[in-house]
């Protein structure tokens, strides 16, 4: 008896002991099942509700308490399509699938998106007894992440027109319908004209707002096509139409930029230049019409702007030279193989009072190449930049080495006044090199004005304030030298050589006399250039020119040819005085 009364109490010390076991197991179960994220139901064979958790209402917009174990699978579903929790489908429709993946022996995955708009993940899976039990978790967010990824993978940032890796995408869909029905498309690729300028003058959130405004002209203007913005201020358009419509809808987005946009309270007007390339006649792939429509605009481009172009088979080729050469200048300054060569500038009675610095490019197989081809490359590819800074600090390095203080003249580029910070720099060289300011000539062109007249205006008073001297070159061959020469204490005018070459005609002569004029009443000092016979130089001292500069006083050469004037050997007779002046 003893026996089986300890028996006893141990029996039921033990189930005591599993019933603990097995109540902790179910809260912890239960606060498990509560507490993670995801929704989870479990259903008997008969499609009965077992057991689910609060997320499981909740991933389909029901109260908790809606959903009760006992619950068939239809009335649950007659829940979800009462508040709009349901796939847009009918619902007998969606039943009958969800009877097909029950009876499913093997775990099913699938994604479903209800008419709400969410995105919910569900896993299902049968039990042992002929149930099932299932997970649905609500992957809205996730899946709009991925959207949103996938749209900026393919589309600009800034203007939400699609972007280069979409627009390939398009041109290669065009190039296989438009390949099979051999019928044409056009590409049309285009930029601004003076987007950097608004950049430089407004700032770069103005120039943001443009880009977009630039967007959404281009999607009224030319409406059904496909439009990308490439970078920058560059925009390329496919559009399914013929060469003639495509010349239309390319001669209406000039005229739809020619008008200005209103950016906070501005009115910039920014005009643009367009090249067109048409399939199949001017490429038969990607690469060759994107080419080709972009040699168009370079054509477009150097044709004044503000117009369109359209290809043709020597353009490819002008493009490519240009291209070659651009590459191979870059390995110039790399390579050292640029030059300074020196030109004497001379009082008018022949004495060298100073030398101007002119840049030079020996081209290892091209031999020398004219700064007339290679300077607009430079200016256009930004590498004047750094050409410029190494023609400032080689001209005022080896004017500080002369034994007699001349002064040096450098040309100075319109780009050099959009970029960085030009006073910072010549003020750097001058410390560097030891040169006194008063010896170093600046040389601007109009177009330095014309750009952006302020800005210029400001970085040319900080430059005189360094106390280097500014001249004014090729004057007389702009539009607005005299209002310019009022804005500005320029120190020296310089004649362009083009009026001396035709000194003897009339209207020539007459330019140089008022020019000549015009700088004694400012008292600035005129400087002609171009002066290669007696006779010019007879003239231009009649008429009291100060100084001169050309052929006849010395050609552009290493400093070397010059070692008498600038005082390391005897200097020889000036060759005006030669000249019995």
């Amino acid at each position: 008896m003893k026996e089986e009364l300890i028996a006893r109490v141990r029996a039921q010390l033990e189930l005591k002991a599993t019933r603990k076991q097995l109540d902790v197991r179910d809260m912890q179960f239960a606060t498990t099942l509560e507490n993670i994220g995801q929704g989870v139901c479990f259903f008997d064979p008969d499609q009965k509700l077992i057991l689910s958790n609060r997320r499981y209402a909740e991933v389909y917009d029901l109260s908790p308490q809606a959903i009760q174990p006992g619950m068939s699978l239809s009335e649950i579903t007659d829940l979800r399509y009462a508040v709009g929790a349901c796939p847009a489908v009918p619902q007998d429709e969606y039943l009958a699938w969800c009877d097909t993946i029950n009876s499913s022996v093997s775990p099913r995955n699938w994604i479903t998106e209800l008419k709400s708009g969410k995105v919910i993940r569900i896993h299902h899976e049968r039990t042992s007894d002929g149930g099932w039990v299932s997970t649905h978790e609500d992957i809205t967010e996730h899946r709009d992440a991925e959207r949103k990824i996938e749209h900026l993978a393919l589309h600009d940032p800034l203007t939400e027109l699609p972007n280069r890796a979409s627009l390939k995408h398009q041109l290669n869909t065009l190039l296989k319908v438009h390949g099979e029905r051999r019928s044409e498309f056009a590409v049309l690729c285009l930029d601004l004209d003076r987007f950097k300028e608004v950049n430089d003058v407004f700032g770069h959130n103005v120039g943001d707002a443009l880009l977009c405004a630039v967007a959404r002209r281009l999607q009224a203007v030319a409406e059904g096509a496909f439009i990308a913005r490439l970078g920058g201020d560059e925009f390329m358009l496919l559009a399914e139409m013929d060469a003639q419509s495509a010349a239309k809808l390319a001669d209406a987005i000039i005229v739809a930029f020619s008008e200005d946009v209103e950016i906070d309270g501005n009115h910039i007007r920014v005009g643009t230049s367009l090249g067109v390339a048409m399939f199949p006649t001017d490429g038969d792939d990607a690469i060759g019409l994107m080419g080709n429509a972009d040699a168009a605009l370079y054509r477009a481009k150097a044709d004044g702007r503000g117009t369109a172009r359209y290809f043709e088979a020597e353009m490819d080729q002008r493009l490519r030279e240009r291209r070659a050469l651009q590459r191979d200048l870059h390995t110039a300054i790399t390579k050292r193989q640029l030059d300074v060569d020196y030109q004497p500038q001379a009082a008018i009675n022949g004495d060298v009072i100073g030398f101007e610095a002119l840049l030079r490019w020996n081209h290892p197989t091209r031999g020398s190449v004219s700064p007339v081809v290679f300077i607009p490359i430079a200016e256009e590819s930004s590498l004047i930049i750094e050409i410029g800074e190494w023609v400032l600090r080689e001209a005022c390095k080896e004017a500080a080495s002369w034994p007699r203080h001349l002064q040096v003249a450098i040309n100075l580029s319109p780009v050099q006044f959009r970029h960085g910070d030009l006073p910072g720099m010549v003020h750097s060289v001058l410390l560097e090199t030891g040169l006194s300011p008063d010896r170093v000539e600046l040389e601007i062109t109009e177009g330095v004005l014309i750009d952006d007249f302020h800005r210029a205006i400001s970085v040319l008073r900080r430059l005189k304030a360094l106390g280097v001297r500014i001249a004014m070159d090729d004057f007389g061959t702009g539009y607005s030298s005299l209002s310019y020469l009022q804005s500005f204490p320029f120190d020296k005018i310089k004649i362009d050589q083009s009026f001396v070459r035709n000194i003897g005609q009339s209207q020539s002569a007459a330019i140089i006399r008022a020019v000549i004029g015009l700088g004694r009443g400012l008292d600035l000092p005129v400087v002609a250039e171009g002066v290669e016979s007696a006779d010019q130089l007879a003239f231009l001292a009649g008429e009291a020119c100060d100084q001169v500069q050309g052929f006849l006083v010395g050609r552009p050469g290493p400093i070397s040819d010059y070692a008498g004037y600038v005082g390391r050997m005897e200097p020889p007779e000036p060759t005006t005085k030669r000249s019995g002046l």
